[in-house]
């Protein structure tokens, strides 16, 4: 009889559950995993929001291009303004450059500042104007 019993109990000594350490163990590697994956999605949602607000001032550049161009030649002329987009401050600084690259031409630059989160961050556009006379 009390060797029937000795192998029933081997049996139940190696189908035992999980200890206390392994579940602790198991605990702290997803907490981990879970911190990584956190700060990911922060800096995903970080450089979602920058790729916007650069979108915005590329925008805000080339309006203020097309409202040189708009301009007679002889009425293209240094200026600066600002733009207000979902709550982020644009400064523009347009500077025209007379006789430049040539003689009749004029070349305009048309920078943008605005500051986010991570600081602060510019973006400039050129473009040449011709006068064109008959």
């Amino acid at each position: 009889m009390n060797r029937g019993a000795e192998p029933a109990r081997r049996v139940a000594r190696n189908q035992r559950g999980t200890t206390l350490i392994e579940c602790v163990t198991a605990i702290v590697l997803f907490a981990i995993a879970a911190a990584a994956i956190g700060d990911l999605l922060t800096q995903q949602i970080q450089m979602q929001r920058s790729n916007g607000t650069t979108t915005t001032a590329i925008a805000v550049a080339a309006g203020e291009l097309e409202d040189v161009r708009s301009l007679n030649y002889g009425d293209m002329a240094t200026r600066s303004s600002t733009t207000i987009v979902d709550g982020i401050t644009y400064n523009l600084e347009t500077s025209v450059v007379a006789d430049s690259p040539q003689q009749n031409m004029k070349t305009v630059h048309t920078t943008v500042v605005w500051t986010e989160p991570t600081g602060a961050k510019s973006y400039t556009l050129q473009s040449i104007y011709t006068d064109v006379t008959h």
